[in-house]
């Protein structure tokens, strides 16, 4: 039995409102901050000078509101910090620029003089080309550190051609790379960690004046390698000239890619930077429409709609339609080829929709190693190119492939 003592406490207590319970606290809840982008924008700005001050001003985990209307983007946009992009609003490649040697160089030159730097900012990223039609006629990518009347000065030596040719003569072809967005952190050193988010939007990559070489590399749309989560929702992506969105944490839903030279969707990361448990995709809900439409000799990497490189499996893709995709759906898949890669495993490719007169998978690259957890199943194929994977499936026991053909 309590004592009396302790009767009369219990009743102090409740008598002035409090409790022997502990209470849950509940955290704040934080108002989402929202700006107009057109709010940050100076006499004289272009569109992409409007985004990126609004991206550099405003704080962590904002929402920047574009206006119902084109932008036209002639640089790369950066961003630095988590943000989430919402439209309507269409965001469109400018026409390119080709731009000209007028001295030789070397492969080792850090200092190339142009016909002219009419267009060209410091942290423009470039590759020259010797004017033919393919990757193979490129260099690698590079970055300007510094402009001086014609002459723009490199973060890396030129090299070579990736053919190996080292002619790097007068009227060689310097080609800007303009992305749409590029995830990154404002200190080269560091693996970015930011989430971004792009609500609403429609992207325009004007593919038939950007063609460039067809190379991979340059024009991709949004380069999200980051450890956080980059949503992708209602969103079109159509004429893009190159690959199309490239990463991993990719979560892109209820989109439309449609008309493009290039993959629609490229998981790469440097397994260096991150956890297998950090890199995980997941692709619903989306429609796929004349992607990968660059034969792959020609663009190096579109030989699938969703092709792979380093640690280029990793995801979940359901609930997507796919028609008339070029070469295959799914790119290469190999094992792991190098330090910096986990291979092509851990893939859920099911209840998706084929029509297509491509393959289901571009090819598998036999080589020593696992491919692991690959089920590539459930999905309805009405129009398909058949092939026969006896040899990879018992090469690869870790790849299922069990899917419903509907003549």
């Amino acid at each position: 039995m309590k004592s009396q003592l302790t009767i009369i406490i219990t009743l102090l207590i409740s008598s002035l409102g409090f409790s022997c319970r502990k209470e849950a606290v509940q955290k704040p809840v934080v108002k989402e901050q929202i700006f107009l982008i057109e709010s940050f924008r100076k006499p004289g700005f272009s569109d992409q000078e409007t985004i990126q001050a609004a991206c550099d001003s405003v704080p962590g985990n904002s929402t920047l509101q574009f206006e119902n209307k084109t932008y036209n983007i002639e640089h790369t946009v950066f961003v630095y910090k988590s943000i989430k992009f919402k439209g309507p609003a269409i965001i469109k490649r400018a026409n390119q620029v080709d731009y000209k040697l007028t001295a030789a160089a070397t492969p080792g030159s850090y200092q190339l003089v142009l016909n002219t730097t009419a267009g060209l900012k410091v942290r423009d990223y470039f590759l020259l080309t010797n004017g033919e039609k393919g990757y193979q006629s490129t260099t690698g990518m590079n970055l300007i550190t510094a402009i001086n009347g014609n002459t723009i000065t490199t973060f890396y030596p030129v090299g070579n051609f990736i053919n190996g040719s080292s002619d790097l003569k007068e009227g060689t072809v310097f080609l800007k790379d303009v992305k749409f967005f590029w995830i990154m952190d404002k200190d080269p050193g560091i693996f970015s960690t930011q989430s971004c988010s792009f609500i609403n939007l429609s992207f325009d990559g004007n593919r038939y004046f950007n063609q460039g070489t067809y190379s991979w590399l340059l024009h991709n749309g949004i380069l999200a390698m980051t450890k956080g989560k980059t949503i992708i929702d209602s969103c079109t992506f159509i004429n893009n000239p190159a690959e199309n969105i490239i990463g991993h944490n990719l979560y892109i839903s209820n989109c439309t890619f449609r008309n493009l030279n290039g993959s629609a969707i490229h998981t790469s990361i440097d397994k260096m930077y991150v956890a297998e448990s950090e890199i995980h995709s997941e692709f619903t809900n989306n429609h796929f429409e004349n992607t990968n439409q660059i034969p792959t000799e020609i663009g190096g990497h579109s030989e699938g709609c969703i092709t792979h490189s380093n640690s280029g499996g990793y995801y979940t893709a359901e609930n997507n339609t796919f028609i008339n995709v070029g070469e295959a759906v799914l790119g290469l898949l190999y094992p792991s080829v190098s330090q910096n890669d986990w291979g092509t495993s851990n893939i859920i490719f099911t209840n998706n929709v084929i029509r297509t007169d491509g393959r289901l998978i571009f090819s598998f690259g036999l080589l020593p190693g696992k491919l692991e957890n690959v089920q590539i199943i459930n999905n309805q194929i009405f129009e398909l190119k058949p092939w026969d994977w006896t040899k990879a499936l018992k090469y690869y026991p870790g790849v299922e492939l069990e899917n419903k053909i509907n003549e």
